[in-house]
């Protein structure tokens, strides 16, 4: 599979502005002059909740797995993307790095206009985690090292 074209990679601790914004490091901006459209989706990440930003690409790439999935059957399909559907927002980020992020869905996820947040890379896309559920992320992820490393062969 390799690494995707845009790559969302590393941990870093922002603050949304008093607009609900929020900047995020310069190597995942667009070019100059350019927008990325993108899904702002009310998910989980190992259990903790997130909003998840994705490419229109890899948002495409959740919807395509359903569709191939031979085990659902059309109703679960239909019901799997709709829910996908009605759980995203489509958002714009501009080539200054900023995302603004609706009222409602910061206020669902214990995010406030001047208040931290944490950018979590996930290659394809990101997760914005509050600084409520930010040690819950901390503490799965560390729950994941050990398996990571036992699997990872560098030679």
């Amino acid at each position: 599979m390799g690494v995707p074209n845009h790559s969302f990679e590393g941990v870093f601790d922002f603050k949304l502005d008093a607009k609900g914004r929020v900047s995020v490091p310069s190597e995942w901006r667009p070019q100059r002059g350019e927008a990325l459209p993108l899904r702002l989706l009310r998910w989980q990440t190992y259990k903790v909740p997130v909003l998840k930003v994705l490419t229109d690409e890899a948002f495409e790439a959740m919807i395509r797995s359903i569709d191939n999935d031979p085990e659902l059957t059309a109703g679960a399909k239909g019901r799997k993307k709709g829910l996908l559907y009605s759980r995203n927002a489509q958002v714009n980020m501009n080539d200054q790095g900023k995302l603004l992020i609706p009222k409602k869905i910061a206020d669902e996820r214990g995010l406030e206009p001047g208040g931290a947040v944490h950018l979590y890379g996930r290659g394809t896309n990101f997760d914005i985690v509050s600084p409520r559920d930010h040690a819950a992320m901390q503490t799965a992820e560390e729950a994941l090292l050990d398996d990571l490393y036992d699997s990872v062969d560098f030679s």
